[in-house]
């Protein structure tokens, strides 16, 4: 059986929804605050995702519908929301995310989150982007930089830190 774009759509569509909502949920149960000693809390990151998360997901649910409507009159249109969508070099793509997703959590509680998360940068540029390692390595370090002044000197939010210091 071949998934449709339309099923894909909508499927990918109610899933962001749901994901949404159950990190709200877990925010909420999880006792996570938005606002703690006049700084943004815990539960403030969290929050603003899932909120854009149930948006996107309303989003795509509207894109589909005006697909829908157009797929009635246009032909091109409708010919592209029966074409299926696996396509192997996606789900390479995000079997390569997977990993180096996986990897970031592993490696945060021993060499710092910024630390990982540029490493992870640095090892998606070359194995997807099939970029130079000069240019691999600038900007992972450009994004360890930038959410550091962000995230650590600017909204003060606590980052599992490494034997570097972040």
């Amino acid at each position: 059986m071949k998934l449709k774009a339309k099923t894909a759509n909508l499927i990918m569509a109610v899933a962001a929804i749901v994901l949404g909502a159950a990190i709200l949920i877990l925010t909420k149960v999880q006792g996570l605050e938005l606002v703690k000693s006049a700084k943004m809390g815990p539960g403030f990151f969290p929050m603003v995702c899932g909120i854009a998360i149930i948006v996107c997901g309303i989003l795509m649910l509207l894109e589909l519908n005006t697909q829908n409507r157009r797929a009635k009159t246009d032909e091109a249109e409708a010919a592209e929301m029966e074409k299926g969508v696996l396509d192997p070099r996606e789900l390479r793509n995000l079997l390569v995310f997977a990993v180096l997703g996986i990897g970031v959590l592993l490696l945060s509680k021993y060499i710092g989150l910024l630390t990982s998360l540029g490493l992870c940068v640095i090892a998606y540029l070359k194995i997807q982007g099939k970029d130079s390692w000069l240019k691999s390595i600038i900007t992972g370090v450009c994004m360890v930089v930038f959410l550091y002044l962000v995230f650590v000197l600017f909204l003060h939010v606590p980052v599992p830190k490494g034997p570097l210091g972040f």
